[in-house]
């Protein structure tokens, strides 16, 4: 038998795991068409079915089952493999870039960058801020060394993770919305009367899913600046990190909101943020002190 590549792994241990083309597809950022094309190939390729659909579930064969164990064994093995070959070369990165999660507080995020300009004074740095999907989705598609992960917080097998801290949130709405005025705690059905403004999504990463979505009416804006500005503005209530609204509390501009609401959806309780990188793919000598300075300056 032919040799199978290390994609055509990827893709039948992605569909095994989410359970479908669709699902693999959006876990692995291609295209269903791509990934559906993959899996057939490496059938062809062997000689026997990999999987069989019944009703609109996808399932192993038992050939599949029983390969499985080594395909994953196996991606695991070249990703050790291309992880150490790349850290014996201990080369300073000409540019180090990184995307953030926008839950990250900037404060502690410009402290650590202070230091980096003096620690490695010819590394050139780039840093995106991201939200949901696209700030794992930077790295994924290799603009990025290593993401703060935090509204969307899982990430494929191919990826290394690791907790780095926690962002308090809370329910907030402008002092000129109705919401302002009405007594504590709120319920949900008072809540579900308003609209509540959510962040979009601009990868698929996210599709099919729902962070702090809690009421049947809302708006999705392009960012959390955005969405900040629109509280403001009393057009609708909203989570956001308190570290971002502390001063528009002591202002008078936004009002915290308590409520009693049961089995809330994820997104309203503290965010963990979390360091991401694909294992066949690690930072460098500077990527390594960022990460390490993040999880210090988070610390303290």
């Amino acid at each position: 038998m032919r040799d199978v590549s290390l994609e055509r792994l990827r893709a039948f241990v992605a569909v095994a795991e989410q359970g479908g083309l669709s699902a693999a597809g959006r876990f692995l950022g291609k295209a269903q068409s791509a990934v559906s094309e993959s899996i057939a190939a490496t059938e062809g390729q062997l000689g026997y079915l990999l999987f069989r659909k019944i009703g609109r579930r996808t399932e192993l064969t038992d050939h599949g089952v029983a390969l499985l164990p080594e395909a994953k064994a196996a991606l695991e093995a070249a990703d050790a493999f291309k992880a150490k070959a790349a850290n014996f070369q201990g080369i300073v990165e000409a540019e180090l870039s990184f995307a953030v999660d926008v839950m990250l507080p900037t404060s502690r995020l410009t402290a650590v960058i202070n230091r980096f300009q003096r620690e490695f004074p010819h590394t050139a740095l780039s840093v995106y801020s991201e939200s949901l999907g696209s700030t794992l989705q930077s790295v994924w598609d290799n603009q990025a060394s290593f993401a703060v992960i935090g509204t969307l917080p899982d990430a494929p097998a191919e990826f290394y993770t690791a907790p780095l801290c926690e962002v308090p949130m809370c329910l907030v709405v402008g002092s000129a919305h109705p919401l302002a005025q009405t007594s504590e705690p709120v319920s949900r059905e008072t809540l579900c009367q308003h609209n509540q403004l959510i962040i979009s999504d601009k990868t698929s990463r996210s599709s099919g899913r729902s962070f702090g979505v809690f009421s049947e009416k809302f708006w999705r804006v392009a960012d959390l600046g955005s969405k900040l500005e629109f509280l403001r503005a009393g057009l609708g209530w909203g989570l956001m990190p308190e570290h971002l609204v502390e001063d528009d509390f002591r202002t008078g501009r936004l009002l915290r909101k308590r409520t009693e609401v049961e089995n809330l959806p994820d997104g309203w309780m503290p965010i963990p943020l979390s360091i991401a990188y694909k294992r066949a793919r690690p930072p460098g000598p500077a990527g390594k002190w960022m990460i390490e300075n993040l999880r210090f300056e988070c610390k303290t």
